[in-house]
């Protein structure tokens, strides 16, 4: 376990973020998380102002590792680099943010709130003290944040992929290491207690669709890459299992119209979710043997 000399008014918690040529999106990203005591950034090689900001804000920054890299400077496994920040930080509990997310001050007073009361406890499982009820005398260490889109600074209150969870605040010794070269997440240890937040972050995204079906492009070729050559029966697999993650987002886009209010995610956006899919099995049939 680490121990760091903390500032009373400052989030005993280290958040990191991953950045190349993020200049566009930093500020504002590491203006919503300047509560917390550390910031790492790891940056793969940025030739614009995105360090500038970085150190205007006080955050520490090294280097993405080539290994996790392909020959342009894009990382093909987002798992190392993220395990890099994991091993360069300072505090024991941990935040993960993208450098074009937000968050949220309701979401940061949670989090302290979260450390200040399990502080002095063993983290891996053992301990007197209670969490208001959280069972066998264990307080939570490792907790899912919902995400919500905000696009022109309007937050979406319906999407068909809501809730698009994701466990960004842990402990690090409940933790091992994140896992998968993409779409990565941290792995907790079988006696990590999960809860979920009460607050959420904010994921601003562009109203094209265009933007976001360049992004997946790189997706698409990460995956087909990890996976090599599949079967006829690999690809038929993956191809239902896409199939199915379409059939709920579609369920969903059709319940949220008839029966929920509040601002909804664009129709172009939710579309690009399906082509998505489509597109992923279509690339990797070219890769069948």
């Amino acid at each position: 376990m680490c121990v760091a000399v903390q500032n009373s008014q400052k989030i005993p918690c280290t958040l990191a973020l991953l950045t190349r040529n993020s200049a566009l999106t930093l500020a504002r990203a590491l203006e919503s998380a300047k509560d917390f005591a550390e910031i790492i950034v790891c940056d793969g090689g940025s030739t614009d102002g995105t360090l500038a900001i970085a150190r205007a804000f006080g955050a520490r920054i090294i280097a993405q590792d080539a290994r996790f890299k392909d020959t342009s400077g894009r990382i093909i496994d987002f798992a190392g680099v993220r395990n890099q920040t994991l091993k360069a930080a300072i505090y024991d509990w941990f935040f993960y943010l993208d450098s074009d997310e937000l968050m949220t001050s309701g979401l940061a007073g949670e989090i302290h709130s979260h450390i200040l009361k399990n502080m002095g406890m063993n983290h891996s499982g053992g301990g007197n003290g209670g969490d208001g009820g959280v069972g066998e005398g264990r307080r939570a260490s490792c907790w899912w944040v919902d995400r919500k889109y905000m696009i022109d600074d309007k937050t979406i209150d319906c999407a068909a992929t809501y809730p698009t969870r994701q466990m960004r605040f842990f402990h690090r010794d409940t933790v091992t290491e994140f896992i998968k070269p993409i779409h990565e997440r941290i792995n907790p240890k079988s006696d990590a207690l999960i809860k979920t937040t009460e607050n959420f972050m904010l994921v601003p995204i562009s109203p094209d669709p265009r933007v976001w079906r360049d992004k997946w492009k790189h997706y698409i070729e990460l995956e087909i890459a990890r996976r090599g050559k599949i079967s006829f029966w690999d690809w038929v697999d993956v191809c239902m299992e896409n199939a199915k993650i379409s059939f709920l987002y579609a369920f969903r886009l059709v319940r949220n119209a008839i029966f929920y209010s509040g601002t909804k995610m664009p129709l172009a956006l939710e579309w690009e979710r399906h082509v998505y899919h489509w597109n992923l099995c279509k690339a990797l049939w070219s890769n069948t043997r």
